[in-house]
């Protein structure tokens, strides 16, 4: 199955219940979103296949709807259980848990996990909206608006550059 959002966020469902620490809709949308960043800044390469999600600027921050509308049930309740997919063959209907293939991939969303699981969703959203962020600089009240990837890779470059810079490097 090829990387997409879902493979993404589920595993850092599986992380987080590795780790004991409840994750919630807002924490996980938002750090599914900095590992795209981080992979676009890193490798140059999306972590979610454009083809099938989007990200879009809402008015709590970047926003991947497949993401997003797959969790929604759990509303403020900690998130457990990974996504499920349905797939037509043709013939009958088959259900499949997006997994995360790529062991860079995993690797990606693993140190993500280590930077950001400590932060709590109310900061996570705070740090998507400061200024200068790909959201602040695409979102209008009441539009869900596409986050153009080149705006992110920008700016996560600048956020790659700055943890460099503070650890020595």
């Amino acid at each position: 199955m090829e990387t997409n959002a879902l493979s993404v966020a589920n595993y850092f469902v599986e992380l987080s219940n590795r780790d004991g620490i409840d994750l919630h809709l807002l924490g996980l949308v938002k750090r599914v979103y900095i590992a795209h960043g981080f992979s676009l800044a890193i490798s140059g390469r999306p972590l979610v296949d454009p083809r099938f999600d989007r990200i879009e600027a809402w008015r709590y921050g970047p926003v991947i709807p497949s993401v997003y509308h797959s969790f929604k049930h759990n509303k403020n309740k900690p998130i457990k259980e990974p996504a499920v997919i349905s797939r037509w063959n043709g013939v009958e209907e088959k259900f499949e848990v997006p997994t995360l293939q790529n062991e860079d991939d995993k690797t990606l969303v693993e140190l993500i996990w280590n930077r950001y699981f400590q932060i709590s969703d109310r900061d996570i959203v705070a740090l998507t909206h400061e200024p200068g962020t790909p959201w602040s600089m695409v979102y209008v009240e009441g539009e869900n608006r596409l986050i153009p990837d080149e705006r992110t890779k920008d700016y996560y470059r600048k956020v790659m550059d700055l943890i460099r810079k503070n650890n020595g490097y």
